[in-house]
């Protein structure tokens, strides 16, 4: 369930944001939350308890690229 929830966050930010390389990804236990997203100025590491918490790391990040 997390796998497919994360692959379809990263699908809409990669389709608003297509300039920013963007992975998302969760320990075997499904109980941390990771991700990393670069763009050509800065980057950003994620890490969260929840994907809520992770979406909105993310969102603060992509912001800066509307």
């Amino acid at each position: 369930m997390a796998l497919t929830e994360l692959e379809e966050i990263k699908k809409y930010w990669t389709y608003k944001y297509p300039r920013v390389d963007i992975r998302l990804w969760s320990n075997e236990y499904g109980t941390k939350y990771f991700g990393q997203m670069n763009s050509y100025k800065t980057g950003l590491d994620l890490e969260a308890d929840t994907i809520g918490e992770l979406i909105n790391q993310g969102e603060s990040f992509l912001r800066k690229y509307k």
